[in-house]
């Protein structure tokens, strides 16, 4: 994923679990009309089950209206409460006919910079900008387990394409309505059904038909798109096996998502204008194709699938591109995690469903990708890519938990992985620093001694350590048991010059301070942040407050730079709104950016660590004017990873992070 935004792909998962002992669905057919100016959905749908099905439940928006229900000719008894429709279906039949209306306007926010929530709180809208009928609204009759096919119809005013999972049957605009067809053949969840006025390009790429629906301001920028989907689905492919649905379409929203459906991905037109989405965002929707849509998710054991896509797709494109962007990605999500994951906000994978804040993407995405990358480096590129398809092979239409995929890869590479559990089900990782590290000569060369410390809690897991000789480099797996420390020795065949711990981000562990570089990160993970308005601040209290909750503290106490005492002070992490009058307010450590005030429209943002035992940070929110901190400050959550912004002329022009000072996992020579 880009660093200069966090657009992140989600992929559909189920909208409950298939009920035990619900009756089988043979099949589903849906025909809907789109009235935007009513912000309504008017339908009829026939479910035809299983012979011998009696009880019948299906799930529909609780403030929709059921206008029929009728089997066999007849009108049938039913009752609609709470969402659920329940009927018993008579002797000898097993089909039912159902027609509904139901109105979605869920209100799109204009500020949408400013939360983690990935659908902006919009489950359901119909209306002149555009429809978005989440699977998640019960936007149509809903049985409680998916139908072995099915077949919906789309109608709209005239110009109005509509596009869902499956097949496009057919497509045609006539007497002031356009109609669309689709089919499954193999369905997968809920359905989802977007609709605006498109323009629609199609074309085949690798025996599968790829579309894109984008309005007309961004309808120069399919062919782009198109050729990347081609490439990135012929590369998946390669890796994984055949792509699992009908088509593959990228379609436009009017609100700025990233969804990824079965057989479309659903991206704002803010964000498919984003240069850097078509080789970012794109192919994370594409491996959700097969992971998460593909092959469901068995929430039993944690949602194992963002994390995989993420290095599948974010991390393995940059490693492609080259290693020093690789080890880059990999440090960066262990800064992520020790940034903004805390004892009081972190839980283990196997706990995580979907992100909702930043800590629960640091663990779900990252900490999660970290672990497919020490699967990956413990038992080789064969074995792990061949147990994916393997994968692919007996669980496509089908969940897969953690363990399906902890099988897969023992009985690919035959290697004991026992040891990844612990990553999986325990909260947090290994917190490890160098100790005693000493050099000496000998007669065949020099020898490096010392031990690998451990904090609680343990973990087990092999350390790489690199040491860097007047002849050289090479790097040593160091076995740390469950336990406080490991000794180890290490020959040199030149002058030891430094030794460091994990330098290239290879397995997943709890940072050091020193390692970690003073980010927005950091604000955003701050437990005990007080928000400080001095003289100089040009910005409202409001706007202040909006920019804290844009950075997930909306929490956080707020006070005026005259009523902020020196302890406290000195046991917080800060946030000035303007530099202070009063230099002594700033932390013991701590200087302020020299410079003048800031134009009137730009913004700074700044980042420092705190030099003092205590450690922490404090940050300088510096609007050059009030119209300048509503423009930027929802801007700035996205940089998570850079300590140092400016904004001005209505874009990003400065974006830097200081070096850590990696105190604790280098070791320097002679000592």
């Amino acid at each position: 994923m880009s660093s200069l935004f966090s657009v992140l792909i989600v992929a559909a998962l189920p909208l409950f679990a298939v009920a035990s002992g619900a009756p089988a669905v043979a099949s589903q057919e849906i025909a809907v009309t789109i009235d935007p100016p009513r912000h309504e959905i008017t339908g009829d749908t026939r479910i035809v089950f299983a012979p011998g099905t009696r009880s019948v439940r299906l799930r529909l928006a609780k403030t929709a209206r059921i206008e029929s229900v009728r089997c066999g000719g007849r009108d049938l008894p039913f009752t609609f409460r709470s969402g659920a429709i329940d009927m018993e279906l008579p002797q000898g039949e097993n089909s039912v006919a159902i027609s509904f209306r139901a109105g979605f306007n869920d209100q799109v926010s204009r500020h949408p910079a400013a939360g983690e929530d990935p659908s902006y709180g919009v489950n359901a809208a119909i209306g002149s900008e555009g429809t978005f009928l989440g699977g998640g609204a019960l936007w149509y009759p809903l049985p409680e387990q998916v139908p072995a096919r099915r077949k919906i119809a789309v109608t709209a005013p005239a110009g109005i394409e509509a596009v869902t999972f499956g097949a496009r049957l057919s497509r045609e605009t006539s007497g002031g309505t356009t109609r669309s067809v689709w089919q499954e053949e193999r369905p997968v969840g809920g359905l989802s059904l977007c609709a605006g006025p498109y323009l629609v390009e199609e074309r085949k790429a690798a025996g599968i038909t790829l579309y894109s629906y984008f309005y007309r301001d961004n309808a120069g920028l399919a062919p782009r798109y198109l050729d990347a989907a081609a490439r990135y689905l012929a590369l998946y492919q390669e890796l994984f096996g055949p792509y699992p649905f009908e088509k593959f379409a990228i379609v436009e929203n009017f609100f700025p998502t990233g969804y990824g459906f079965p057989s479309f991905t659903l991206l704002g037109g803010s964000v498919i204008r984003l240069p850097f989405i078509v080789d970012t965002s794109l192919p994370h929707e594409i491996a959700h194709s097969w992971w998460g849509n593909g092959i469901d998710v068995d929430l039993s054991e944690g949602n194992w699938c963002e994390g995989l896509v993420t290095y599948l797709a974010d991390y393995l494109l940059k490693e492609r591109r080259s290693q020093s962007e690789a080890v880059e990605y990999r440090r960066q999500l262990l800064i992520d995690y020790a940034s903004l994951v805390t004892p009081e906000n972190d839980f283990p994978l196997s706990a995580f469903v979907s992100r909702n804040d930043p800590a629960s993407r640091a663990i779900g995405y990252g900490k999660a990708a970290m672990v497919f990358h020490m699967i990956r480096s413990r038992i080789g590129d064969q074995a792990f890519f061949g147990a994916l398809k393997d994968v692919v092979r007996q669980r496509m239409y089908r969940a897969a938990s953690w363990s399906d995929l902890l099988n897969a890869f023992t009985r690919a590479s035959g290697k004991d992985l026992s040891d990844i559990r612990s990553l999986i089900e325990r909260t947090g990782g290994a917190r490890l620093s160098l100790g005693d590290a000493r050099s000496r000569r000998q007669e065949a060369g020099w020898q490096v001694t010392g031990t690998v410390r451990q904090s609680p809690p343990y973990f087990a897991q092999d350390v790489p350590l690199r040491l860097e000789t007047s002849a050289g480099a090479r790097t040593r797996l160091v076995a740390v048991a469950a336990r406080d420390a490991a000794g180890f020795e290490l020959a040199a065949p030149g002058e030891p010059q430094r030794l460091l711990l994990d330098p290239d981000a290879e397995i997943f562990r709890i940072l050091a301070p020193g390692e970690i570089p003073a980010t927005v990160n950091s604000i955003k993970g701050s437990g005990n942040l007080i928000g400080v308005i001095t003289r100089n601040c040009r910005a409202d209290q409001g706007s202040f407050r909006a920019f804290l909750a844009s950075l997930s503290q909306g929490k956080a106490g707020i006070v005026d730079e005259a009523a902020l005492r020196p302890e406290q002070a000195a046991a917080h992490d800060l946030l000035f709104c303007g530099i202070p009058g009063d230099l002594s307010l700033l932390p013991p450590g701590a200087e302020p950016p020299a410079g003048e005030a800031a134009p009137a429209d730009s913004l700074r943002f700044t980042v420092l660590q705190r030099r003092t035992p205590a450690g922490g940070v404090f940050a300088l929110f510096e609007p050059g004017s009030q119209a300048a901190a509503a423009q930027y400050g929802p801007k700035v959550t996205h940089y998570g990873k850079y300590g140092d912004l400016f904004f001005s002329g209505g874009a990003n022009r400065r974006k830097a992070t200081a070096a850590p000072a990696d105190a604790g996992v280098v070791s320097r020579f002679p000592q």
